[in-house]
């Protein structure tokens, strides 16, 4: 039976669990920011290497998968995910383990795993290819995967996890990725402009999926930054990061801000597309932050607006670098 009240324990099938324990379906916090990398590699610089482009992906997930399970692993080592009482998909953990689905010290060897064969392939990058930089990208890496809530650190715990989340999925992937292709870090400026938008986006993700889990993470003492800023501050906030996203494309088409292929800045506008998921997620936080099931769409709309946006600035490369040509 469950620990956690209200949640289904009937198990369900094994290739359907185990995906479930990896949140699988979040794996677009990897894709978006590799992609960027790779197109932009190809966009300014002339290179893409298929194979490289696809072991770089596997590795980048393999990484968010490990961080996923250390996460949940970790939370229900310390009791937060059992203080959970709502039913919000989007927040509270995965709930394999609070539900009895799966073995603990299974949960964690697959984790370890995950984070071992991901640290292999960056390896193989760093000593078989010669991109020896990539070694401080995957360092951050593997840092925040296991200390994000891990002891010592449990870097969730002192107010900074957000930033992790952001900088990881934001400009730590999406440099890696590149230089992956272009074996230089040279034209970063690009990549790294790039990539800030991708970067808030996913941490306004992780930062209105915090709202229903405030009461939890209060009890046994996890001090997020939305914990410590309260609802209305932590609104504000929210609005902040989705408005800033959107600001920095305007910017970068207004200053020509990709140098070589200037029309790329004009024909990345088309993010702005994804605007309709960004107000319908901000006109529900305002009026529901406190009710852990009527913050659902709004938590839902995050996570679209992010993939939607994302996938829209990559089209944006694609066209540009194809008119530039």
């Amino acid at each position: 039976m469950s620990s956690n009240p209200g949640v289904d324990a009937k198990k369900p099938p094994f290739i359907g669990l185990w995906l479930k324990a990896m949140r699988v379906p979040f794996l677009q916090a990897t894709f978006v920011p590799v992609i960027l990398g790779g197109v932009v590699a190809w966009e300014i610089a002339g290179k893409f290497s298929w194979p490289t482009f696809l072991l770089t992906l596997l590795g980048a997930s393999l990484i968010q998968i490990a961080s996923n399970m250390f996460n949940d692993y970790f939370d229900f080592r310390s009791g937060n995910d059992l203080q959970v009482r709502h039913q919000n998909p989007f927040a509270g953990g995965g709930r394999i383990l609070t539900a009895d689905l799966i073995k603990p010290s299974t949960h964690l060897i697959v984790s370890t795993s995950c984070l071992i064969l991901g640290s292999l392939i960056g390896f193989y990058f760093i000593f078989a290819l010669g991109l020896y930089q990539l070694f401080w990208f995957g360092l951050i890496g593997v840092v925040s995967t296991y200390f994000y809530v891990g002891p010592p650190f449990k870097l969730a715990y002192r107010g900074v996890g957000e930033f992790l989340v952001g900088l990881n999925f934001g400009p730590v992937m999406t440099l890696g990725a590149f230089y992956v292709q272009t074996g230089s870090l040279a034209s970063a400026t690009v990549p790294l402009l790039a990539s800030i938008p991708v970067g808030l986006l996913i941490a306004a993700v992780l930062w209105i999926n915090e709202f229903p889990d405030m009461d939890a993470d209060k009890a046994v003492g996890k001090k997020t930054l939305v914990l410590r800023l309260g609802y209305l501050r932590s609104v504000a906030v929210y609005v902040g990061l989705l408005a800033t996203s959107y600001f920095l494309v305007l910017l970068y088409a207004v200053l020509k801000i990709f140098g070589s292929f200037p029309i790329t800045s004009y024909t990345t506008l088309i993010a702005l597309f994804s605007l309709p998921f960004a107000l319908k997620a901000v006109r529900i936080l305002r009026a529901n932050y406190k009710d852990p099931h009527a913050i659902i769409p709004a938590n839902a709309n995050t996570i679209i607006l992010h993939l939607a946006f994302g996938l829209l600035a990559i089209v944006g490369f694609v066209i540009g670098g194809l008119v530039g040509l």
